[in-house]
């Protein structure tokens, strides 16, 4: 009897001393994830950020430390340098199929019809954006990579899509082992690597509808390559048009210049008119304040290859130290859409609204933007040699959608607090606020012009 007394105290006291070790670590197997992943966009993060600064440690998978960095030299080290590779994790879908030769400016030029097309099939009600733009951007990709429509086929992987969007992402990317991962989720991403597969044996025998295949292209001359996912540009657009539809004021300013440009061109602008700076200078400020602050990845992981000194530009908030020292295989996630892209140090005390009059006004953006050495200030795309390659494709067809959306319908918010998310697939997602159950869905007034 005294020793299990004995084994109870000693079980009770090792308890106490890791809760004090680990803070408000929720459970051994996921760390801080759990309550992270719970948390909607732009609280915890936030949160921890005003806390602990730029640079702090959470617990990851098994207490494991994970370094989060929003500090931009910090930053810019890590993913401009080769001593940090993605993790495991990030490939638990596979190898991506998309290379970035099929990705240049002129190759997403020639496909751009396709992208038109599709926008101008949205049609006006009470909508549910997120689901129509999801299906737009995945026949976009699809039909201008693979010559295949997703949409109207009999295939299943619009349902596989849909399963994996909704599924949790804590029980996805984050645990520790693969074998670990549910079942489910390991079920529908080899449904979906069997469904693309058949695709491709269909395209490759000569069964496509003819369309012009930038990807297939690419791998009839590199065979070997191996390329980067795309981009999840479908979220990214959505919440475009959900911000638009909140700010009714900013709306009207770009319908305002896509008319006008019509009037005085007589069409509707072209590629090149959308995706240049000087023909649509609103449209461009609005598709840089959505990319900043609407980023899609809540962070880039990184690991460590090798013992490191990571430089930073703001001081370690416990220490004052402006180097952080890592061992090799120290996991890194760069905070993106609650870190980098919206910390008040860099970009001002109004980060948290969605003003695209930032990128037009003369002095509007602070100093301290200068020291992000990402193209167009924003990680949102990753940077370094692992920055993503379909980012020129995401955001043509950002422009081109959100574009003609505008021009043939008007947007207005239904009242529904939405909420964002992480879900399957490590990107951020909508959902209305006590009605999580229902998954992914924003829905918008959409009225016809």
């Amino acid at each position: 009897m005294l020793v299990f007394l004995l084994s109870l105290v000693g079980a009770g006291l090792v308890a106490l001393l890791i809760h004090w070790y680990l803070g408000t670590v929720s459970s051994f197997l996921v760390g801080n994830i759990e309550e992270l992943d719970r948390a909607p966009m732009g609280t915890k993060m936030i949160l921890w950020a005003k806390q602990y600064g730029q640079t702090y440690k959470i617990r990851g998978p098994l207490f494991k430390p994970w370094l989060i960095l929003s500090d931009p030299r910090g930053v810019n080290h890590v993913l401009q340098g080769k001593n940090y590779v993605r993790p495991g994790s990030d490939r638990m879908f596979g190898k991506g199929l998309f290379w970035a030769e099929a990705f240049t400016l002129k190759s997403v030029q020639e496909v751009s019809h396709v992208i038109f097309d599709l926008a101008y099939n949205v049609r006006s009600g009470v909508l549910d954006i997120a689901p129509n733009l999801h299906m737009l951007a995945l026949d976009a990709i699809c039909m201008t990579m693979f010559m295949h429509n997703v949409s109207a086929s009999k295939g299943r992987i619009p349902s596989l899509l849909h399963e994996i969007t909704n599924s949790p992402l804590i029980t996805s990317l984050y645990c520790p082992f693969h074998s670990l991962s549910p079942q489910s989720l390991k079920r529908w991403a080899d449904n979906l690597r069997k469904e693309f597969g058949i695709i491709a044996e269909d395209v490759w025998a000569g069964k496509g509808a003819g369309m012009h295949a930038k990807v297939l292209d690419a791998l009839a001359r590199h065979e070997n390559t191996v390329g980067k996912h795309i981009s999840k540009e479908e979220a990214v657009a959505q919440e475009c048009i959900y911000e638009l539809a909140r700010n009714p004021g900013i709306q009207k300013q770009l319908r305002t210049e896509l008319m006008d440009f019509q009037s005085r061109h007589g069409r509707f602008p072209n590629f090149e008119d959308l995706m240049s700076w000087s023909a649509l200078p609103y449209l461009e400020a609005v598709t840089r304040e959505t990319l900043r602050t609407k980023a899609v990845l809540r962070e880039i992981g990184r690991v460590a290859v090798e013992d490191d000194i990571i430089p930073l530009h703001f001081p370690i908030s416990t220490t004052g130290a402006k180097e952080v020292r890592v061992k090799a295989g120290q996991v890194i996630h760069v905070s993106l859409r609650d870190g980098i892209n919206s910390d008040t140090a860099i970009w001002g005390p109004d980060t948290a609204h969605f003003r695209p009059e930032r990128w037009l006004e003369e002095d509007a953006l602070p100093p301290a933007v200068n020291m992000l050495h990402a193209q167009g200030h924003m990680y949102t795309f990753g940077d370094g040699q692992k920055v993503c390659p379909g980012r020129t494709f995401a955001i043509a067809e950002l422009k081109i959608v959100v574009s003609i959306l505008i021009c043939n319908f008007h947007f207005g918010d239904t009242g529904c607090l939405i909420d964002f998310y992480l879900r399957g697939g490590n990107t951020v997602k909508p959902v209305i606020r006590g009605r999580e159950a229902e998954g992914v869905q924003m829905p918008l007034i959409v009225s016809p012009l």
